[in-house]
This record gives C-alpha cells, structure tokens and sequence, in this order.
C-alpha cells in the first residue's frame, strides 16, 4: 500500500458515529486502517470506544474502552506485539476482552505467541486474534463509511 494513496487524516463512519484519525508521520498506512476496522467491528459492543489515548502504565492501547472503575473492559492492538508486552497484558488484563489485530491474513506464527503467552495464565475474558489484509478494505467505501461483518474478520478466539 502506497503512503502517498492515504491523506494525513483519514475520516471514518460506522453505526450512526465519526472517527477521525490522524496519520503519523513514518506509521504505516495500514495502522491506521486496521485501527478504524477495528473500531467499526466492535464499536457496537464498545460504544465509548477510545482511540490511541494513554491511560496510564506501561503500554498504551490502539483502541481502549474503560469500564466505570477506570479499568480497561477492552483493549486493542494493531500491528506488531512484542512478546513482553503480550505475556503481561494477556497476564495482567485477565477481565478484559483482548483483540489483536494484524495486516496478515494467516498469523499462525503470532497465534503460537498467543498460546505461550496464555500458559498457566486463568483468563476470565477472551481473546481475539485477527487477520487482516488488502481485500477487507473492501469494507470501507469511498466517504469513508466502513460496513463490516465483525465475524469475517475473526481469525481465532481463545475463550
């Protein structure tokens, strides 16, 4: 995907809502685009959904919704995961509904580093890996609405 095909910002519309999402300077185009897919997808079931906002700690989530105790109730990650940043949040985030997301439309390799980092770890809320690539953007037309079924885009959930 060519940089010079994605505006610096991008405006999205899903389920009645508007996201508008600022493209950084060296982030690559399809960041942001699995982050506005990802928004779309869940956004019915997290509809105070946040994007890139620091909530404190040590690692800063793509999408983030709090519960009311100020707790994350969903985090989602775009792109890469380091392997320490998966074992803690899969560790500690144990109530919260993880999704990662990836421009691959076969991560087995990160599924693997999913299943290492869930070993002798009792989860209490899922986790959803995602494969994304070119022919999802198919979801997205030309004014930027994004009209998605969230169950073509799951790749692998762990319960």
């Amino acid at each position: 995907m060519s940089e010079r095909l994605l505006p610096r910002k991008l405006t999205f519309r899903a389920h009645g809502r508007t996201l508008v999402l600022d493209k950084r300077a060296g982030e690559k185009p399809e960041h942001r685009l699995m982050m506005a897919l990802l928004w779309a997808a869940y956004l019915p079931h997290y509809p105070d959904m946040r994007i890139d906002v620091p909530i404190g700690g040590r690692y800063r989530p793509d999408l983030v919704q709090l519960g009311p105790d100020g707790r994350p109730i969903f985090w989602g990650e775009c792109g890469a995961v380091g392997a320490e940043k998966l074992k803690s949040l899969c560790a500690r985030l144990r109530d919260t509904h993880l999704v990662f997301a990836r421009w691959d439309r076969d991560p087995r390799a990160f599924a693997a580093q999913i299943e290492a980092a869930l070993a002798g770890v009792r989860r209490r809320a899922p986790i959803e890996l995602i494969g994304v690539d070119e022919a999802d953007l198919d979801a997205i037309d030309a004014t930027g609405t994004i009209t998605l079924d969230p169950a073509a885009l799951r790749l692998r959930r762990w319960a």
